[in-house]
């Protein structure tokens, strides 16, 4: 048999019943929310909306000149990835831009600019306070591969990745805020690099120099072949690994902050400067510094 609990008593001052102008007041309160949360969300999409519909996806191109000696790539304050590649097919050097840019700017903001051999690649917009990233892109130089060995290419950014996959005479590279991945060959290359990695994709033919400073990134390239008679690199707050072919022998300077990092050097070692077959400096302040052979 189930026996069923009683009711709670009543409590002892119950509120008093709302009135009905009580009542309306509540309904009002109830409407003037539901109406000001509608009308927030009304506003935000209508400046997304306004945002998406005053952005477009530009492209351009530009033909370089066919004499070309040294290039010049600066991005400016616009985030952008610049690609450096060669293509047999290719009969003349051109650069081809794709990014994001406002309705009001102008339809080609890749700008050219050449004289004697030398040109110039920069990019023009309209900043926009809506979004800041407005003017992202991908900028690719396509290069013929007998024209790109005797070309030197510097590249300049404030923001966004350098992609060098090309045979080169020189590359020279500054980049404030992000990395260098490098591929292909050069006869010298110099970076310098902010916030972002120094890597290589795979071992890559360096033969007169090779030169690298960070302040927080890591370090990371294999010399393939011959390593270059000079490397030097430098970086305040990332480790530093550098793979050198097993046949050769180095003079080698590699340091780590005592306490912080680490220091380790598996390759063949002389201290004769004429007998070395490259000269290595590795330093870093707060990272390891590994200088070990590809077998």
């Amino acid at each position: 048999m189930t026996t069923l609990a009683p009711p709670p008593p009543a409590p002892a001052n119950p509120p008093p019943p709302l009135s009905p102008g009580g009542r309306s007041a509540v309904r009002v309160t109830l409407i003037v929310a539901a109406a000001v949360i509608t009308l927030g969300a009304l506003v935000a999409l209508s400046a997304l909306a306004w945002g998406v519909t005053n952005f477009r996806v530009i492209t351009d191109s530009k033909a370089l000149p066919p004499a070309l000696r040294a290039l010049v790539v600066d991005t400016g304050t616009v985030p952008m990835a610049v690609r450096l590649t060669t293509d047999r097919d290719a009969t003349e050097p051109r650069a081809d831009l794709r990014m994001v840019n406002s309705t009001r700017a102008a339809a080609n903001p890749l700008a050219l600019t050449s004289e004697r051999g030398e040109a110039r690649l920069t990019i023009t917009g309209e900043a926009s306070e809506f979004l800041q990233w407005t003017r992202a892109g991908e900028l690719t130089v396509v290069l013929p591969p007998d024209l790109a060995r005797r070309l030197t290419v510097t590249v300049e950014q404030k923001t966004g990745v350098l992609m060098a996959r090309a045979d080169l005479d020189q590359l020279v590279a500054r980049t404030d805020d992000g990395a260098v991945v490098l591929s292909g060959a050069a006869r010298r290359v110099e970076i310098h690099n902010v916030n972002g990695e120094v890597v290589a994709r795979e071992p890559i033919a360096v033969t007169e120099s090779f030169s690298a400073t960070t302040v927080s990134g890591d370090v990371v390239v294999d010399f393939a072949e011959a390593a270059p008679r000079s490397v030097d690199i430098n970086s305040q707050d990332g480790d530093i690994v550098v793979g050198l072919p097993a046949n050769g022998t180095y003079l080698v300077n590699a340091d780590s902050d005592a306490g912080r990092g680490e220091t380790v050097v598996r390759v063949p070692r002389t201290a004769d400067r004429d007998a070395a077959d490259a000269q290595v400096t590795a330093r870093s302040q707060h990272g390891d510094v590994v200088i070990d052979d590809l077998r």
